[in-house]
């Protein structure tokens, strides 16, 4: 694709990028660390100047000014130091330092007696030292600092204690050297040093940079491999799901600015698993590549294909502003996947099924259209039309039918679910022959939810067996409490397509006959056509162990699906239910009133038993009657009532083979 092909060259521009930064940033810390180097080594060079003055500093005090400052002159006893100093003292102080001191750059020396006061300077205009520096040498310690003297530039100042013939200190010395040769010895020291580092660096880096280069580039093209193998899919090099959803959260950025629409459409084989198993895993490998390989051709180079995973591919379809756009990407589609693919010298016929979303109609963001076209693609294999489009009122897939499912998985153990019991009539006598029992669930004891929202709900989750064996457990235990009336009524449950190919399903029901001591004559087993067509094979296997029991099983709404009259001669069935749909218009409707007809001596032929569904008016009773219909139910002989309203006048008084099954939907 287009994309893969920039977003390689981008890889490919950022390496030398990658390279260039990375040397840049080891340059700068070599640099830096030169640098750091090079301080030290002029930091070490200033503090052995700075020590060589204090040595000097402390030498003269301590030695020369000692014994010519603190001893004593004349009669007085005082100290030259002292309060009581003489002109003669201080000339004679005057001469020592400028003679005996102030050589080899010594600038200018200071005296302070033990109260820190200047008393002596060899500056014609001087000034006070730093108070911290004299405190610290009237403290007996030595220190350094840089000072500035008036017209002589920087200087290097000592402060360094002095001390009478007792150890005592009695005063302050400061000499000041001049900073001019102390800077230069230090240059003379770091800078031979830090040009020698600085080659010596050099040169590392020069070895160094190829081995780097090399090791970045190769570095870069292991990357470029691990990225390619965790965005796209190994076996037909298409975009993986990781990337397809990044393409499409990168598409719904682009087209909002471009103000136009984007189409994401899901892609499955049909029969892939029956390929697969046939000719074997390298054949369907081979076979996913062939397709991978013609979806790319056949679509414009501006869509992405990606495969998801096993047979499910992806198409994002950019600057699609309307479903028909979308459904022409889906007829390229299909178009290209038409013609046979040879795989091990076999022809097959590869077709798909497509789900298809468009945004912003339909999603708003990534996540919300891949489920979208989920659903969609849900119903298209469904169905079997090929391709559907998302439609929000065929949504089955919501939160809120995920918290419906889950409450309906604990709506057994909180005793919200409950039977209601409709009548079966005998037509030509207008007697009670049966009951219909119909499920009810009081979500929380609060909101009655309708039986055709839970049930396919049930049947898509598979909680319809547990729902089954639930209901079959009632409805019997209700057959055994008429029973104990002496007013047996029969009753049955309607089994979904799950229930009849469960083979532990016969010996279940055998097992709760005989718990409640019911015969199984008075237990009537319903199935829909469609139902039986899921796995007629299997289902014809469970029918005949039930009919072995002695249970009378029917087909439920006969005509709605599409049974097979071969399958109603091969199943054990005994009654026939005619659909509603067809009853409740066959009086205004002549269409319908045929196929009821139909039906009708289709069952007397076969020798079924036949009852019809919907029966909500009198007119309607009379045509059936007229038709010499069986048995009936519905709204004009009675709405669905709990077990203890079915009136113990009206129940049987023998036992009867009339029933209909326990129905989970109206």
């Amino acid at each position: 694709m287009e994309r893969d092909a920039k977003a390689a060259d981008t890889d490919g521009e950022r390496s030398p990028r990658l390279v260039l930064s990375f040397a840049a940033r080891a340059a700068l810390v070599l640099a830096v660390a030169a640098l750091g180097v090079l301080w030290f080594v002029r930091d070490e060079a200033t503090r052995r100047s700075e020590s060589a003055v204090g040595f000097h500093a402390g030498f003269v005090a301590n030695t020369i000014l000692r014994d010519q400052l603190t001893g004593a002159v004349g009669s007085t006893g005082r100290s030259l130091l002292g309060s009581a100093a003489t002109p003669a003292s201080r000339s004679r102080i005057d001469h020592l330092l400028r003679n005996e001191v102030l050589v080899g750059g010594a600038v200018r020396a200071n005296l302070y007696d033990g109260a820190g006061r200047l008393v002596y300077s060899t500056a014609e205009k001087s000034r006070f030292a730093a108070a911290a520096s004299v405190r610290r040498a009237l403290a007996g310690r030595t220190s350094t600092s840089i000072v500035t003297l008036t017209g002589s530039g920087k200087a290097l100042a000592a402060f360094t204690p002095i001390k009478d013939v007792h150890g005592v200190t009695v005063g302050a010395f400061e000499l000041d050297q001049d900073y001019a040769p102390v800077a230069r010895d230090a240059r003379a020291v770091y800078i031979p040093v830090g040009l020698a580092f600085a080659v010596a660096l050099l040169l590392l880096y020069a070895v160094l940079f190829p081995i780097l280069r090399r090791l970045i580039r190769r570095l870069r093209r292991q990357l470029e491999v691990t990225e390619h193998q965790a965005l796209h899919d190994i076996l037909t090099e298409l975009p993986n799901r990781r990337l397809f959803q990044l393409q499409v959260e990168q598409g719904i950025r682009a087209e909002r600015r471009l103000a136009r629409g984007l189409a994401v459409l899901l892609i499955d084989l049909d029969r892939f698993k029956e390929i697969n198993d046939a000719l074997g895993h390298a054949s369907g490998d081979e076979l996913l590549r062939q397709v991978a390989a013609r979806l790319r051709t056949a679509l414009r180079e501006s869509d992405l294909v990606a495969r998801l995973g096993g047979d499910e591919f992806a198409v994002l379809a950019a600057g699609v502003t309307s479903p028909d756009q979308a459904l022409e990407v889906a007829a390229r589609v299909r178009t290209a996947l038409a013609a046979p693919i040879v795989i091990a010298d076999i022809s097959l016929d590869v077709q798909c099924s497509i789900g298809i979303s468009c945004w912003p109609q339909h999603g708003r963001d990534m996540a919300e259209l891949l489920r979208l076209a989920d659903v969609a693609l849900y119903l298209s294999k469904e169905r079997r039309t090929g391709v559907e489009i998302y439609t929000p009122g065929e949504d089955t897939h919501t939160p809120e039918r995920l918290a419906l499912a889950s409450d309906l998985g604990r709506a057994i153990e909180r005793s919200e679910l409950s039977l209601v019991y409709q009548p079966k009539l005998e037509l030509a006598t207008g007697r009670l022959v049966g009951v219909e029992a119909l499920m009810r669930w009081n979500r929380g004891g609060e909101s009655l939810v309708p039986p055709d929202e839970f049930i396919p709900l049930a049947e898509h989750t598979g909680l319809i067996r547990p729902l089954t064996s639930w209901a079959l457990q009632e409805a019997i235990g209700q057959a055994r409490r008429w029973l104990d009336d002496v007013c047996p009524v029969p009753v049955a449950v309607n089994l979904s397509a799950r229930d009849i190919i469960d083979l532990r399903l016969p010996d279940e029901i055998k097992e709760l006959l005989r718990r409640n001591d019911v015969d199984a004559s008075l237990l009537e087993l319903e199935i829909t056509e469609s139902a039986i067509l899921a796995d007629p094979d299997r289902a014809q296997a469970v029918l005949q162990r039930l009919s072995d029991l002695g249970v009378r099983l029917a087909i439920d709404d006969f005509g709605k699906g599409y049974t097979s009259l071969s399958y109603l001669k091969r199943l054990p069935i005994s009654v026939l239910k005619i659909d509603n749909s067809f009853v409740r218009g066959m009086v205004t409707c002549r269409e319908d009133e045929a196929i009821v007809r139909s039906m009708i001596e289709l069952g007397r032929n076969l020798g079924l038993e036949v009852v019809a569904e919907g029966i909500e008016t009198a007119e309607v009773a009379d045509a059936l009657r007229a038709l010499r219909c069986d048995l009936g139910q519905g709204y004009h002989y009675g709405r669905p009532v709990a077990a203890e309203q079915i009136s113990p006048a009206n129940r049987p008084r023998r036992p009867v083979h009339h029933g209909r099954a326990v129905r989970l939907s109206r």
